[in-house]
């Protein structure tokens, strides 16, 4: 019999197990949360310990609803969060030990990489994102010194976790080149002259930084003894290298016959944030964009990675801080926030809310701009304090999410790409608004996966890799892939569609302008 895979995701709340079958089918799937703190402005945090905990907990009661049958491999994705190793007590506030993704207090220290002029911000768009790694380590080390002293190890805590899984220490490529300064296509790979420019050259020294990274789907190791008690899982199962949960949740959606179609396609993954994946043959700088990162999960090709900070976090938002909200952020309040704009939309038309536009960049812009300080523009807003004027915020801003990613698509087809197609995956799924604002305004033809967890799935991909299932993960995507629904445009809202467009692409450069006018006027007293 086919030994079943185990995929492990770690999200921003949360850990999630799903057991899957060698043909791509779910099986089981568990759950289990765990604590995002923040003890002050801009910083964001975990205690590793509570997510290994969780993970713990999914995989357990995940197996335990599987039907009875080994295990034969296993593959953790996360975010790009990042665990410290230290000796004694944990280095960050509140006895924590990883930078969350969306820490932003490396701001300063970003803005001061991206003046480098080192070679390394032609492969992060030019500008370097608070939310890379770099500044928040640079933070670290000048303001808690004594911190940074006792650091024995980093790892991205995909890496973290298979660590703990097989006792054994290695890094993935993914990691590396998507949120260190690590060139993979160079032949000295770190970019050792802006570490000592920036007085860091003992970061390549922590643990095994130093040493040659494994490739996604590559065998991490095996499960030691001390996890498989934890896990429930026998020990000697293999352990893939593992990826960060966007590049996982791409793979989960991307398709059977990707490799020839690869300059059409781009994934894009919405949840609390939003990452957009595409992938290239060759070599292309596009400004205000991560990447290219060569071998970031497929060997031999290069990756683009664009994004939105917040995307379903502003939509949280409208429901929880708008007077006439729910106050509430669940599934059913976003359920119902979106049928009730629907059926106004459906009512009234492009009429609706026709004065509410929003440039959507609450914690700066990813792209296509790279800006980590950049804050959103709105308009349209008056005094009412109603249930439509809830309405009428919520649908601006599902409507400037996808207007967002159009300008995203239509700024990487400016640089070589051809990109008639998206692959949607992730939260925003279960978003009907989002998803027919995905469908009418993105400017592609949609696609949705028949899967319902293309994060996960992505990852047991992986796990096949490793257990020896198929020789690598385009043989994976073939052998496990869903079928795909294929979705056009609605041709009633294109015109209403495309004004709106246009009225974003102004407030975009009247956002900058108001950025760029900030920034001229000298501050006094300490920058926060």
């Amino acid at each position: 019999m086919t030994p079943y895979l185990l995929a492990i995701d770690v999200g921003t709340l949360a850990a999630r197990a799903g057991v899957f079958d060698a043909g791509g089918a779910l099986v089981a799937a568990a759950s289990a949360s765990f604590t995002l703190h923040r003890p002050l402005e801009h910083h964001a945090v975990y205690r590793m310990d509570d997510i290994w905990a969780a993970v713990c907990r999914a995989v357990r009661d995940a197996r335990a609803q599987a039907p009875a049958g080994e295990i034969g491999g296993i593959a953790f994705d996360a975010t790009s969060s990042l665990a410290l190793s230290a000796r004694g007590e944990p280095p960050l506030d509140g006895a924590a030990d990883v930078f969350g993704w969306m820490d932003h207090r490396g701001e300063s220290e970003a803005e001061e990489v991206g003046r480098s002029g080192d070679r390394y911000l032609d492969y992060v768009g030019g500008t370097l994102s608070p939310e890379m790694h770099l500044p928040k380590l640079l933070w670290l080390k000048r303001h808690r010194p004594h911190a940074w002293a006792r650091l024995i190890a980093v790892r991205d805590v995909c890496d973290e976790l298979a660590f703990r899984a097989t006792g054994t220490d290695r890094h993935s490529v993914c990691g590396l080149a998507c949120k260190f300064p690590y060139l993979p296509a160079d032949e000295t790979p770190w970019r050792h002259e802006l570490l000592a420019r920036l007085g860091l050259p003992d970061l390549v020294g922590l643990g095994q930084l130093s040493a040659t990274p494994g490739r996604v789907g590559e065998r991490h190791g095996t499960v030691c003894a001390a996890a498989a008690a934890h896990l429930g899982v026998a020990e000697g199962v293999p352990v893939a290298i593992g990826l960060i949960d966007a590049e996982a949740g791409a793979l989960g959606v991307l398709g059977r016959g990707f490799l020839p179609d690869m300059n059409r396609l781009i994934a894009l993954i919405g949840g609390t944030s939003t990452c957009y994946m595409s992938w290239a043959h060759d070599e292309r700088q596009v400004g205000g964009v991560w990447g290219p990162f060569k071998d970031a999960v497929f060997s031999g090709f290069w990756m683009h990675e664009a994004g939105q900070s917040l995307s379903g976090a502003a939509l949280d938002a409208v429901l929880l801080h708008h007077p006439a909200g729910p106050h509430k952020a669940g599934a059913d309040e976003h359920a119902q926030a979106a049928a009730d704009v629907l059926a106004l939309l459906d009512a009234e038309g492009p009429a609706f809310a026709a004065r509410r536009h929003i440039v959507p960049d609450w914690l700066g812009n990813r792209a296509p701009l790279g800006d980590g300080r950049t804050r959103a523009l709105l308009t349209g807003i008056g005094e009412e304090t109603t249930r439509r004027a809830m309405l009428e915020a919520y649908y601006a801003t599902a409507r400037a999410l996808v207007l967002q990613s159009r300008h995203i698509v239509e700024h990487l087809n400016r640089h070589g790409y051809a990109i008639d197609r998206c692959a949607l995956s992730g939260g925003h799924l279960k978003n009907t608004l989002l998803v027919r604002l995905y469908r009418d305004a993105l400017g592609t033809d949609l696609l949705i996966a028949d899967t319902p967890e293309p994060v996960l799935l992505g990852t047991a991909m992986v796990a096949a890799v490793a257990a020896g299932l198929y020789p690598d993960l385009f043989a994976a995507l073939d052998a496990m892939s869903p079928a795909q629904q294929i979705f056009h445009a609605d041709p009633a809202w294109r015109a209403a569609h495309d004004a709106s467009f246009a009225i974003y692409l102004k407030l975009f450069d009247v956002r900058n302008a108001i950025e760029a006018h900030a920034r001229s006027i000298p501050v006094h007293g300490a920058d926060r």
